[in-house]
């Protein structure tokens, strides 16, 4: 079961190549909802970002749904991220990149 409070996962060739950070359906509920702008930092980087999702028949025309994720410049392959929330703001979350 996800921990409620951090939301972690291993970087794709995918993610890096197109500069986003997917976020899997179930763990939508972390994030404000799609299209809601959030602040995200990391360092001394922040910038106003959102969960975005694109339409898709990865699984076949008959299985049609969308992909959901988060844009950020910078990620390296088999990277680990993590997002916490940030508990004194609503509205900002920490990234952390590592190996």
């Amino acid at each position: 079961m996800p921990n409620a409070d951090v939301f972690t996962r291993k970087l794709s060739a995918e993610e890096v190549k197109k500069g986003y950070i997917f976020v899997l359906k179930d763990r939508l509920s972390f994030f404000p909802p799609a299209g809601k702008p959030f602040d995200l930092q990391s360092g001394k980087t922040q910038k106003e970002a959102s969960v975005e999702s694109y339409h898709c028949t990865c699984r076949g025309p008959q299985f049609p749904h969308d992909h959901y994720f988060i844009r950020w410049d910078g990620l390296r392959f088999g990277d680990r991220i993590s997002i916490v929330k940030d508990k004194k703001t609503e509205n900002t979350f920490q990234l952390s990149l590592g190996r």
